[in-house]
């Protein structure tokens, strides 16, 4: 297993010792049992590991981090500036997933706490917002922090739909509730 597919499966897994061991070049780098490094293993370990590394479905270890709910590894590949903006196959970044998953504390961490500015509008190629998820799913408090970031909630998928029709279609009575409140606000005053 390469490194990038070890660092992939320690950030889905969860371990963060390992993450932190992956990212900060503690590979053995005094050489071998010869005394030598063979020049592709040091050149690679000069460029060091790519913390936006993919697997075949566009996941770096920030996704999959995120999607598994992992709060600590999370925070450690943004320490190392894992980017909050990478979209996988789908167009997903990982505020998407964590929104999806309901993961309050992991969507505060990616809003807030990555290295560049968290795009809280990105739509994925079913032009849905992590907004979108979390209304579908009935996550209300993670709509709440995503409306406080100004996510616009009037943004349409591709079948036209706001996270408020998502929210009516699936009986998410709160997040209806709170979608409304905003919603009529946008109305009002539009951007």
């Amino acid at each position: 297993m390469g490194k990038e597919q070890e660092l992939l499966e320690a950030a889905r897994t969860g371990n963060v010792v390992l993450v932190e061991k992956l990212l900060s070049g503690k590979r053995g780098i005094l050489g071998t049992a010869s005394g030598s490094i063979p020049l592709p293993n040091l050149l690679s370990m000069w460029r060091g590991l790519n913390v936006n590394c993919a697997d075949s479905s566009g996941y770096t270890p920030l996704h999959h981090a995120s999607l598994n709910g992992h709060r600590d590894v999370v925070l450690k590949l943004l320490q190392f500036e894992a980017s909050t903006n990478v979209a996988d196959s789908k167009g997903c970044i990982p505020l998407h997933l964590a929104a999806w998953r309901g993961d309050v504390d992991i969507v505060r961490i990616l809003v807030h706490h990555g290295p560049s500015h968290c795009r809280v509008n990105q739509q994925n190629h079913e032009r849905e917002t992590a907004l979108h998820c979390a209304a579908q799913y009935g996550h209300s408090e993670v709509v709440s922090i995503l409306l406080q970031e100004l996510t616009d909630p009037t943004m349409r998928n591709s079948r036209d739909e706001t996270p408020l029709d998502l929210a009516a279609l699936y009986g998410r009575l709160q997040v209806r509730m709170d979608l409304s409140n905003v919603s009529s606000f946008y109305r009002v005053f539009p951007n």
